[in-house]
């Protein structure tokens, strides 16, 4: 039997032991958690550091031009994809000029690496089976993104459904190869969803929401594959997507409180609406588990809040008070994060 050779063991175990140290040493450098939080208006992407509960950088996304410094912001949407941030910029002008822009964001680095043009007025955000989705509100269509190459792969027009006339759609959702558009209603023209086919862009079915709500809906989420909600005033609906139907009603709050994003975690639904109180809904009994003030404030009902989830943490940007986080194993709200920007939609990277 030959002898091992000791000083190569001596250089393999040094070679180790420092790998190791390494390896410690890259994971004690890690951030932990950040948050990517948009403005109102998408002119910036602010990242906090969630461990630290500390604002680490503000990207600039665009500088807008005097006339969108005095409209209001459209909407716009943020979402993890992998190692990168992926954030619509519609901007606050409703023009084919305008920004109408998709931005790329390497976590890692924190820095914009593609610009990807859009149709008008993009939202609606959404990763289905390795693409990326987005709405484009006034161009009226759905375009398809190829994350890798991140460019534009496909386009699918849509029309308004029914003869009465409805705001276009802010954002969808995607089950069963099949795309659930909203057209928000008012109070004199409820709203409908638009169910096209995925893969021919044809349209399935209108399903009304007059049942739920006289306004919107607002907001949309699946559930899982056979169930999406939707939020209207006061209460959201439930919508089998095995038949297209809605099959029932989830009553919220008392509250004027207008559902304006979901977030599913942990085996529980978050809805989260302009006048800063979340409902935890649960999504087997389809019952309100229970609400959460974060600060209720009446006169902001017409803000925008995002909602996101990770980490153990819910995390809602509200537009006028700043990040509140909630914990997920308790639902009670621990912290406030003071922001003087109006805030918009959220995401989440990594983990504790």
């Amino acid at each position: 039997m030959e002898k091992c050779n000791i000083p190569f063991m001596k250089y393999l175990i040094f070679f180790l032991i420092l790998a190791t140290g390494l390896g410690i040493a890259a994971v004690c450098d890690a951030q932990g958690p950040k948050a990517y939080v948009s403005t109102q208006d998408g002119s910036k992407l602010l990242v906090y550091n969630l461990a630290k509960h500390q604002l680490i950088k503000s990207i600039d996304i665009y500088t807008p031009s005097a006339l969108a410094q005095v409209l209001p912001p459209n909407a716009n949407d943020v979402i993890v994809v992998g190692d990168r941030i992926f954030m619509t910029v519609p901007g606050a002008e409703v023009s084919k000029t305008g920004q109408n822009e998709l931005k790329v964001i390497d976590s890692r680095s924190d820095t914009v690496i593609a610009t990807i043009k859009t149709d008008m007025t993009p939202s609606g955000l959404l990763e289905y089976k390795g693409r990326i989705y987005v709405v484009n509100r006034y161009g009226n269509t759905i375009q398809e993104i190829d994350p890798q190459s991140m460019k534009v792969v496909r386009s699918i027009p849509f029309t308004t459904p029914g003869q009465t006339p409805l705001n276009n759609p802010l954002t969808m959702e995607i089950a069963n190869d099949k795309i659930y558009l909203p057209f928000p209603g008012g109070l004199a023209r409820p709203g409908i969803i638009s169910v096209l086919d995925l893969k021919t862009g044809a349209p399935i079915k209108a399903i009304e929401f007059s049942m739920i709500s006289p306004y919107g809906p607002l907001a949309i989420k699946k559930v899982d594959e056979e169930k999406i909600y939707l939020g209207g005033i006061r209460s959201v609906g439930i919508l089998d997507t095995r038949f297209d139907r809605i099959t029932g009603n989830i009553i919220l709050s008392g509250r004027e409180i207008y559902v304006q994003s979901f977030a599913v975690y942990g085996g529980k639904v978050y809805a989260a609406n302009g006048v800063s109180t979340v409902s935890v809904i649960d999504p087997q009994t389809d019952t309100l588990f229970t609400e959460i003030d974060t600060g209720y404030h009446d006169y902001a009902c017409h803000l925008r809040a995002g909602i996101t989830a990770a980490a153990n943490k819910i995390l809602v940007a509200d537009a006028g008070r700043g990040i509140k986080i909630i914990d997920a194993k308790s639902n009670r709200l621990v912290l406030t994060i003071d922001s003087d920007e109006p805030l918009g939609p959220a995401a989440i990277i990594g983990s504790e």
